[in-house]
């Protein structure tokens, strides 16, 4: 962007002389020169950023943007017009981009020095709770955002860390049935909480089930390369990225760190979750499930996330983590390509729990692919579902022994195939519940049955409800 700006710079004074070099927006905005493009240096005296080419249209009667869209003090009519737009940048409107301030504290505008009257007046049209207790980062991304939802459809960060002390609202559509596609590229930039209390850093939901459905499931997220730490400590409800009501998203190249829950995402039909990176989280990494309780209306089967997966992806667990992946009340989802580092046991529960208990015609699920370091405290891969419900587990490494594999059969009749498992540690056992029905592909060798954990909660398969093809060599 740096770049593209500077050629810009350099065209535009050998074109023409006449184009003007000014300090900030506050100086192109006392310009009386209207005829010629203007060069402006950065946004304000605190900032060494933001600039950019703007040009004076005397007849756009557009709103006020600050950062974009300019009106003149010294001319009653037209506007002053951002020229390098293809993609929103959050230094154009304001991002300071500190850890804190020289005396240390937080960089709030409070402990900046900026006065209430200044940040109404940049932001208030756009951002009507702003405060003086924001981070001018937060500020800048928030504003970003809601430009989306007027068309600026894509918002690239500068690959730096930002500081934020609230929840940015992803932007939120309100016409039925109209697609948006928006675009956030982290351009490999890190965004900070703040705050010691826990909020979802990138959010949004729906307030009912007919919003959800008529209007957020036409919008789509492409979020990508970028970078996400808590700062509140286990169980305050830290959550790196949180969508209500979405259809054909990606994120993609996401780092996951300190947080109670990594993403999660609610009625996010044919959502991918990919080549992502959850390092520390409290709770479970990957969540996907559906609005009920959430929101006002929503019913499993009306807001599941259905034909949604997570790929290719990684989790490092904290100790005592509840599970890598959970998908709750959603049909035909797939965990594809996981791995469970850590190489030791950390107390964790799951690795995978797939439930598709509320979902209404296809209650099935799968994985595929699965790289086991992690000791599990209850099971590595959990299948929980009633109706006839068909799930697969195949393609499986694990590293350490304990319950590969549990099927908690609810009502009527479960099934799970598993196949291909590459290895499988001595004293592994596998946990019936109900009745369920297991075909092993692929999984033992010539003379091996599969061992089944036995307890109070647990039970054999009924007789006829296992199948094992063993290995051929």
């Amino acid at each position: 962007m740096r770049n593209y700006i500077t050629v810009l710079f350099i065209l535009f004074f050998y074109s023409n002389s006449n184009a003007e070099f000014l300090k900030d927006y506050e100086a192109l905005k006392n310009s009386t020169n209207f005829n010629e493009p203007h060069i402006v240096a950065y946004c304000d005296s605190l900032s060494n950023k933001g600039g950019g080419i703007f040009v004076w249209k005397k007849y756009d009667s557009s709103d006020a943007v600050w950062g974009l869209i300019l009106p003149s003090n010294t001319e009653a009519k037209g506007n002053w017009i951002r020229q390098d737009q293809q993609s929103l940048n959050p230094d154009w409107f304001g991002a300071l981009n500190i850890k804190q301030t020289i005396g240390g504290l937080a960089p709030t505008f409070r402990n900046l020095g900026y006065s209430e009257e200044i940040i109404k007046r940049r932001y208030l049209s756009q951002i009507p709770d702003i405060s003086l207790d924001d981070t001018p980062d937060w500020a800048a991304l928030q504003m970003a955002c809601k430009l989306q939802e007027k068309g600026w459809l894509s918002l690239t960060l500068n690959p730096k860390d930002y500081y934020i002390n609230r929840s940015i609202i992803l932007p939120e559509t309100t016409r039925p049935s109209f697609e948006y596609h928006f675009q956030l590229e982290g351009n490999g930039a890190w965004l900070y909480s703040t705050n010691k209390i826990g909020f979802p850093f990138l959010y949004t939901m729906p307030k009912n089930q007919r919003m959800s459905q008529d209007v957020f499931c036409s919008r789509r997220f492409n979020i990508r390369n970028l970078s996400i730490k808590g700062n509140a400590g286990k169980g305050n409800g830290a959550v790196g990225i949180a969508i209500g009501g979405t259809f054909h998203s990606l994120l993609e190249n996401i780092q996951l760190m300190s947080l109670d829950t990594g993403i999660v995402l609610r009625h996010a039909m044919s959502t991918e979750i990919y080549r992502c990176n959850a390092v520390n989280n409290y709770f479970i990494s990957y969540y996907i499930g559906c609005g009920k309780d959430i929101w006002e209306g929503a019913t499993p089967s009306k807001s599941g996330s259905n034909q949604s997966r997570v790929i290719a992806s990684r989790t490092f667990p904290s100790d005592n983590q509840y599970a890598g992946v959970v998908i709750e009340q959603s049909s035909e989802c797939r965990v594809v390509d996981f791995t469970l580092d850590g190489g030791s046991n950390r107390n964790v529960s799951y690795g995978v729990i797939i439930n598709t208990g509320g979902t209404s015609t296809v209650k099935d699920g799968y994985v595929e692919g699965i790289h086991g370091e992690t000791f599990c405290d209850s099971a590595l891969i959990k299948f929980r579902g009633n109706g006839a419900s068909i799930f697969s587990a195949k393609d499986l490494y694990v590293q350490m022994k304990g319950v590969i594999v549990e099927l908690d059969a609810m009502n009527n009749v479960a099934q799970v195939n598993i196949s291909n498992v590459t290895y499988l540690p001595p004293g592994s056992t596998f946990a019936n519940k109900g009745n369920g029905a297991w075909d092993f592909t692929n999984v033992f060798g010539k003379q091996q049955n599969p061992q089944w954990k036995i307890d109070k909660s647990y039970s054999l398969p009924a007789k006829g409800k296992i199948r094992n093809t063993a290995k051929l060599m």
